[in-house]
């Protein structure tokens, strides 16, 4: 009998399993000469069944998963506030509805720090402009505009590859 199928086909099976069972039963008790009754042998393969059926019912649960559902945590939630910062601005500025500056500000202070740590070099250097590349120089120096997304992970990989 078996639990692992869905739907009313497996109530079929087992009722076929429980006639099968109750024609094997009566036959082998009148071989035994024991004289069966017939109504209480049925009763008693109709309880067998179902209570074997409602076990497999319930025992046929596919137990616990082992996925364990990631959980993203916020950047704001780490507890790290330059992180959570500088996610408020990538965020402001995505979001924006005027033009700003603060980004490209921001990133100019990175670029600043970093050529001046890992190159001893300043912006104003010209060999800095063949460092940082055409795009992110264009980003620097340029007129306040909007960054889509892809623009900054360019500009930021650019930076990290200082």
């Amino acid at each position: 009998m078996s639990g692992g199928s869905t739907g009313p086909s497996r109530w079929w099976r087992r009722l076929a399993a429980g006639l099968v069972t109750f024609g094997l039963l009566e036959v082998i008790l009148v071989v035994l000469d024991t004289e069966p009754d017939a109504v209480r042998l049925a009763l008693l393969v109709a309880v067998c069944v179902a209570v074997l059926g409602l076990m497999l019912d319930v025992l046929d649960d596919s137990g616990p998963s082992w996925e364990v559902p990631v959980e993203q945590v916020s950047a704001r939630e780490t507890g790290d506030s330059r992180l959570s910062r500088y996610a408020n601005l990538l965020e402001a500025h995505l979001s924006a509805r005027t033009l700003d500056t603060s980004l490209q500000d921001r990133l100019g202070q990175l670029v600043d720090q970093i050529l001046r740590q890992r190159h001893n070099l300043t912006r104003d250097d010209p060999r800095a402009d063949e460092l940082l590349g055409p795009e992110l120089v264009a980003v620097l120096n340029g007129p306040a505009r909007r960054l889509d997304a892809a623009a900054i992970d360019r500009c930021l990989t650019r930076i990290e590859e200082l």
